[in-house]
């Protein structure tokens, strides 16, 4: 059997059962929406990078001794352009100790840091390992000996210190996540002094705020695309219908691959962020092509389902032809070593295919039911006269083929007062 002959009867399968399509659709989408809740999001540098190379794999063998370590850095920081004059002035203010310890306690008890440090522990060790009174501890920020220590922590105009926390966890960004999550709210919790600003950084917490970013940008890049597109469709076609058609073809096609990815655990990164982006605008070409003949073909009076096998018999063979070799182009990704790369053209391969698949076994149902719906539609706005029948302007396609009549007034205007009314009666479909 040839292709044309494939193409054919999916064609005339649309044209017999298009709401039996849209459900086979409906179903599948359903299906794959359970995935695309499962979609992650991969910040993590090392899993963006290949493996094998001696430089990284080396790294990797030291984090597995726990030699490799990252460090999370809370910024304390004295505000002293602030209003409040009972605010903190000094980074050696009493209450700026009591603050340290505090969250000090609270980090050391989460799993997922090794250590933490400040100039917390360089105090106690000067008191005996205990929190000292507010008299013992002006005696110990005066001490030469501890000075020199507190410095590492301290800047030279006593505005900022650092709690330094050790952690491993640059690998695996669901725990990146969850500790950046339990900083921020260890931090909100015990509150500070007045004066004082809070900020915290380090490695884990930049590549925890790049995945937002990403997730972000995912979302942003696909609104935008298609509100877009869906622009210039409209302007194309002319009608909304005509735009929105498209739009929900590309959109399913996205859905499909958010779905695929979450089941198939292919996350999303820096890169791969833009994916969603790239198959509607790829994706909407199909629909363009295939839609264009179809109008094209009805202008020429054919009946829809004629039209609809028309459009997707030919034009599917060069929407098929196109989808193929936009896929090898992906594919070719593959071969690169960065695994992102490479996860970038396996994610635009598929969903380069599913916008295709949606093309040829979809959107010629929705064309159908599109028709369908505005032709009901204009039928009941109508009423007396246009009620009976179906008025065709000069290059109006009937549905059933009638013959096409010229409405200017002086030509109707004859017709109703010879009594010729020779309109073509309203299609019943």
């Amino acid at each position: 059997m040839s292709f044309k002959k494939v193409l054919n009867l999916i064609a005339k399968f649309q044209t017999k059962h298009p709401y039996i399509t849209i459900l086979i659709i409906l179903a599948i989408s359903i299906a794959f929406y359970g995935g695309s809740t499962q979609v992650q999001t991969v910040a993590s540098l090392e899993k963006m990078m290949p493996t094998q190379i001696e430089e990284i794999a080396a790294f990797n063998d030291l984090r597995d001794a726990n030699l490799g370590q990252d460090m999370i850095a809370v910024v304390v920081r004295v505000n002293r352009e602030g209003t409040d004059p009972q605010g903190v002035m000094d980074i050696t203010d009493y209450r700026i100790l009591e603050y340290l310890d505090n969250l000090q306690n609270l980090l050391s008890q989460e799993t997922d840091i090794l250590e933490v440090h400040s100039y917390n522990e360089i105090v106690q060790r000067f008191n005996g390992g205990e929190i000292p009174t507010k008299e013992e501890y002006v005696q110990i920020i005066s001490n030469p000996q501890a000075k020199a220590y507190l410095d590492q922590f301290i800047n030279q105009d006593k505005s900022i210190t650092i709690l330094l926390a050790k952690t491993d966890i640059s690998a695996d960004d669901a725990r990146m996540n969850s500790l950046t999550k339990k900083l921020q709210a260890h931090i909100e919790t015990i509150g500070h002094p007045s004066g004082v600003q809070v900020e915290y950084t380090g490695t884990p917490v930049i590549q925890q705020k790049l995945g937002e970013l990403i997730g972000i940008d995912r979302r942003t890049t696909k609104n935008i695309s298609t509100i877009l597109v869906f622009i210039i469709t409209l302007i194309l076609f002319g009608t909304i219908t005509s735009a929105i058609v498209p739009i929900i073809v590309v959109t399913i096609s996205v859905n499909w691959l958010y779905g695929t990815m979450g089941y198939a655990n292919i996350p999303i990164s820096t890169l791969a962020g833009g994916v969603a982006a790239m198959v509607i605008g790829i994706g909407i070409d199909y629909a363009i092509h295939l839609m264009n003949k179809f109008k094209h073909e009805r202008k020429k009076g054919l009946s829809i389902e004629a039209a609809i096998e028309e459009a997707v018999t030919n034009t599917g063979s060069a929407l098929t032809g196109a989808a193929v070799a936009t896929s090898i182009a992906f594919i070719a990704f593959l071969s690169g070593s960065m695994p992102e790369m490479g996860r970038f053209g396996l994610l635009m391969t598929i969903g380069v295919g599913y916008s295709f698949v949606l093309s040829i076994f979809g959107l010629p149902a929705l064309l159908i039911i599109e028709e369908r719906i505005i032709h009901k539609f204009s039928k009941k706005m109508r009423f007396g006269l246009e009620g009976e029948y179906i008025l065709c302007e000069k290059e109006d396609i009937h549905p059933e083929g009638g013959k096409i009549v010229s409405l200017d007034k002086e030509n109707l205007g004859k017709l109703l007062q010879n009594k010729k009314i020779i309109h073509m009666k309203r299609s019943k479909k």
